[in-house]
């Protein structure tokens, strides 16, 4: 039994909704040239017992047998008996009119087109998918062929057989017609696979980077679908495997199981479903893995309706798992899944747009049956969006923790891992270039009486003063940091020994003269200062801090509140 694949949703809902287009009004002649399809112009027969031949046929319809359709599209839906179309075609003119009949599904197994004119058969070709590609009369994805019909009335017969769903659109048109209608479809999936395999290639270049694996899901869940599509629109049996019948057979089926894992696999990564709901992760694993394995014992047993079936359901289910997953995740708070659950949506709403189309519901058009194409270009943009906010939230998360480390958490300012961070190369430079370079310490004055006096919440104020000063006084390219404890650290670049001590007693005399002001009234603190030159002693920044330290022991030792330094240093 053949098995294809519309989407998987569509087919799903197919088996529950399957129907014929039963009519009471006969058939009409169908003008030419058409650019609609040409169902509400053909009557139909269904056989029922054994097979009718093309003279059983003709007399059924002679006999008043075929009933008319009531819609441009013949539907009959899935696992329907053989059908009998017939319509008439008349040409006015007195010579033969070339026209292209096409049949615009690419999944119908046995296809028999007869062409009468004047009560005798004129042609008669054999289609269907379930020979190899190069042996039909058009190259094309669809069921095609050319024929130049006589003047007057000429009477087309088709026998369709297929076990997947018997849709029927049958179009006439002139060549270039028919030409021009293929040149726009192919530049429509042009538009979609080029879309799709752009954003499969870039994410699949972001894992190699990045080595994130949500990136390689999800390029894989696209080039799933892609291939999925490439499938049941024919494009497949036309560019890739035109001469595996066998593999045609089973194509659709596999592609629909691989296109659901890809896709579940994709979501519980990107949701984090197994940190946030375990239990769920291990149902949704055993979901793919029970599926995985039914498909594969139906391959092996070469059972095509079990693997139809295998693939219905898990498809079915598919859809429903993919929204809840985003339900729970967006209750549980995740911003992420917000951008999933509209995907999900969005893809679902494209498929059930083409579900009512093909089985009837709604007119059947260009639009309503690329619905799902429409979904899915919706449910990819959507999901790369999502990515990319988890892209850029994980970036603000590293820039946090970057900040985290490398900042004092109660002043602000930097601590000492990234004060040699920043130092390093100024000091390189100065060594380079041969640059003034000189650098302060300075401690705050009995700061563990502050505390005892006052408590640490009043110290902790003085802290944040001392900084805020610092970063008040000081240049751009001047390094500041918390040293440790009650001390704070700069790195003057381009600064002399007097440039120093001058803005070191700055500093102080600010210092001196705030007031941290409370319920008690109000408190004053001083600080002590330790200015360094770079000197040709000092071979390392190490080294030229450990002089300032010096000086600043010099400060507290002289009776605190000064600024001590070398009265006579020497040049670098």
């Amino acid at each position: 039994m053949r098995t294809k694949l519309l989407f998987p949703l569509l087919l799903a809902l197919a088996v529950l909704w399957g129907g014929t287009a039963a009519a009471a009004t006969p058939p009409v002649a169908a003008s030419l040239p058409r650019q609609a399809a040409i169902g509400l112009h053909a009557g139909y027969l269904k056989e029922e017992g054994a097979g009718l031949a093309l003279e059983e046929a003709i007399a059924a319809y002679e006999g008043g047998r075929f009933a008319a359709s009531h819609g441009e599209v013949l539907n009959f839906g899935i696992g329907s008996n053989p059908v009998w179309i017939r319509f008439a075609v008349d040409n006015p003119t007195a010579g033969p009119l070339p026209r292209r009949l096409s049949i615009e599904t690419a999944w119908l197994d046995k296809v028999d087109v007869y062409v009468r004119h004047g009560g005798e058969t004129v042609a008669a070709h054999r289609l269907g998918d379930s020979q190899a590609f190069g042996l039909r009369p058009v190259a094309s994805r669809h069921f095609a062929l050319d024929h130049a019909f006589g003047p007057g009335a000429s009477e087309v017969y088709l026998r369709v057989e297929t076990p997947d769903p018997m849709v029927v659109p049958i179009y006439l048109l002139t060549p270039q017609q028919a030409q021009a209608r293929e040149r726009e479809q192919e530049y429509s999936y042009g538009f979609l696979y080029g879309f799709l395999f752009a954003l499969m290639a870039f994410n699949a270049t972001l894992y190699a980077s990045l080595r994130d694996s949500r990136y390689l899901l999800y390029s894989l869940y696209l080039g799933m679908f892609m291939l999925l599509n490439i499938a049941y629109t024919g494009h497949g049996f036309d560019w890739i495997w035109p001469a595996q019948a066998g593999w045609q057979q089973w194509s659709n089926p596999v592609l629909m199981v691989l296109y659901g894992v890809s896709g579940l696999m994709f979501a519980l990564r990107f949701l984090d479903i197994r940190r946030h709901f375990p239990r769920v992760h291990k149902a949704v694993l055993g979901y793919c893995g029970v599926s995985a394995m039914l498909l594969a014992l139906s391959v092996l047993a070469n059972d095509q309706t079990a693997a139809l079936l295998v693939a219905f359901t898990f498809v079915f289910l598919f859809t429903g798992i993919m929204l809840a997953l985003g339900v729970i995740s967006v209750r549980a708070g995740e911003r992420p899944a917000r951008y999933f659950l509209l995907a999900a949506a969005a893809a679902m709403a494209g498929a059930g747009v083409t579900t009512l189309a093909v089985w009837g519901f709604i007119p059947h058009n260009r639009w309503t049956f690329r619905a799902v194409d429409i979904g899915m270009l919706m449910d990819a943009t959507l999901l790369a969006l999502a990515l990319a906010y988890q892209f850029r939230a994980g970036q603000a998360e590293r820039l946090r923790a970057e900040q985290l480390a490398t900042l004092d958490p109660l002043t602000g300012i930097s601590n000492r891992r990234a004060f040699y961070d920043r130092a390093t190369p100024v000091w390189n430079g100065a060594l380079r270039h041969h640059r003034e370079l000189s650098v302060v310490l300075l401690d705050i004055d009995n700061f563990k009486r502050i505390n005892d006096t006052y408590g640490h919440a009043r110290g902790d104020e003085v802290l944040i003063a001392t900084a805020k000063a610092l970063m008040q006084s000081i240049r751009q390219e001047d390094v500041a940091a918390r040293w440790g404890g009650e001390e704070f650290i700069l790195l003057l670049p381009e600064t002399d020994h007097q440039e120093a001590i001058a803005l070191a007693e700055r500093l102080r005399i600010a210092l001196a003269g705030i007031r941290i002001r409370h319920m008690d009234g109000e408190t004053a603190f001083t600080a002590s200062f330790g200015v360094a030159q770079r000197e040709l002693h000092h071979g390392s920044l190490d080294a030229l801090i450990s002089s300032a330290d010096g000086y600043l022991y010099q400060s507290k030792e002289t009776g605190r509140n000064r600024v001590s330094y070398d009265v006579a240093p020497s040049t670098a």
